[in-house]
């Protein structure tokens, strides 16, 4: 499986296959339904139910997990035959199965000079493992996605985006992935997670010091899922549920009242060496990352991660569903199952149905959930920037001024909200 140089942008991967599954349960107890499991019968999640508790967003955002990281026909995760996200900037499908666009958490800046990347925005930073070495990044979409982007409406084609509806919203059913991959060292238990072989572009400095990705050399590795954004679209929520997993051992997360120079845990974690006060946490490596050893492919320094916001903040019933669900999701898995070790670190959404709007504010007043959502191996660096904790911080319906073509913005539109897109009307603009 080779793994291709792809933009790095939160991806809607839409509509898993429109197969009815069990409605959202109500009240207190929300806990996963029985005939989710076995995990190889695990239905496809309803994206027109009754969204009305909190606990349904989280049942989606599970029952979505469980679906896509089904094996399909090959012995893989589902997921990983889904359409790569340069695709839809292509405008042609990929001709290889199961071949996965991944790239290493490059260089980047806020979405006003960069639409090829999403989960950072704002930062330059480059997430590197106790090993030293750098985290990769694959993103997809699904058919119903590519269908609404590309067969129907070309609105990959500049001209045509700028042309769509402002209030035209994606269909139901369309959903984003965003996987991070860390490589596997020699010496490294790889028992607890689910891992692949593949072929990774491997980095070098530009003459600038700057850290980037060499297509032309490739380097042959052992990669583990280590965090994995979905995101999709169901009725009344054209702005998407947003969900995201962890490993369980990717970091420790703060305790309440944590005091910046206190050790966040006495406990190895995969990204996290013990006893590092709070402080020395999420540090933006952007103006010192350096590539130390490029034979090796080691970076410096080594980032130490911390979860911030446990279960991305949010209500007390918010933390209660999602502990809830993790609980009972791992003990309907099979004992054997790698998937045990993932668990749901929270999901973000609209307070209103059908509130997306052009140009709105996507504050405080409207969004719920875990409202300080971040994956600490996808945000890694700005959980502590307020302005840059959670999704709708940069997935937003706001005119975007391309970096290199100021004068040919794209108006605030719906469509706007994922950036796959706008990382389409970027690039092609571009190669006009």
């Amino acid at each position: 499986m080779t793994f291709r140089t792809g933009g790095l942008a939160a991806i809607l991967l839409a509509g898993f296959l429109g197969v009815p599954a069990a409605q959202a349960q109500q009240g207190t107890d929300c806990s996963a339904p029985t005939d989710w499991f076995p995990h190889a019968q695990t239905p496809p999640p309803d994206d027109n139910a009754d969204f009305n508790s909190n606990c349904a967003f989280h049942l989606w955002s599970w029952q979505a997990f469980l679906f896509l990281t089904q094996n399909d026909d090959d012995g893989m995760p589902r997921f990983l035959s889904l359409i790569p996200a340069q695709d839809v900037v292509d405008g042609v499908p990929d001709t290889e199965p199961n071949e996965v666009m991944l790239r290493p958490r490059a260089r980047k800046s806020d979405m006003g000079e960069t639409f090829d990347e999403v989960g950072q925005a704002g930062s330059l930073g480059l997430l590197v493992d106790q090993n030293g070495r750098a985290v990769y990044y694959s993103m997809y979409v699904n058919q119903t996605y590519y269908d609404f982007v590309v067969t129907q409406n070309q609105y990959n084609v500049p001209a045509n985006l700028l042309a769509a509806p402002a209030d035209q919203n994606y269909p139901i059913g369309s959903v984003t992935l965003k996987a991070a991959w860390k490589i596997m060292g020699a010496d490294e238990d790889a028992s607890g997670f689910f891992t692949m072989p593949a072929t990774i572009e491997t980095l070098s400095a530009d003459a600038a010091g700057n850290v980037i990705a060499d297509p032309g050399q490739t380097e042959e590795v052992t990669v583990a899922l280590v965090g994995l954004h979905v995101v999709g679209i169901v009725k009344g929520h054209p702005e998407a549920i947003w969900a995201t997993f962890e490993h369980r051992n990717n970091a420790p997360q703060f305790s309440l009242g944590q005091l910046i120079d206190d050790p966040v845990s006495s406990q190895d974690f995969t990204f996290y060496a013990a006893s590092t006060t709070a402080g020395e946490c999420n540090q933006n490596n952007a103006a010192f990352l350096t590539l130390t050893d490029p034979a090796a492919q080691t970076l410096s320094p080594v980032t130490q991660v911390c979860r911030q916001y446990p279960f991305g903040g949010g209500s007390t019933q918010n933390s209660a569903n999602i502990g809830s669900l993790n609980s009972t999701v791992h003990a309907g898995l099979e004992a054997d199952s790698v998937w045990r070790n993932y668990m749901e670190t929270g999901a973000i959404w609209f307070s209103q149905v059908d509130a997306l709007e052009p140009n709105m504010a996507m504050d405080g007043s409207i969004i719920t959930g875990s409202v300080k959502l971040s994956n600490s191996v996808i945000e890694t660096f700005t959980q502590k920037v307020r302005s840059e904790d959670q999704c709708f911080s940069c997935h937003r319906t706001d005119m975007v001024f391309p970096p290199d073509a100021v004068d040919q913005p794209l108006p605030g539109k719906n469509l706007n909200i994922s950036h796959i897109l706008l990382n389409a009307y970027v690039q092609n603009l571009e190669a006009k």
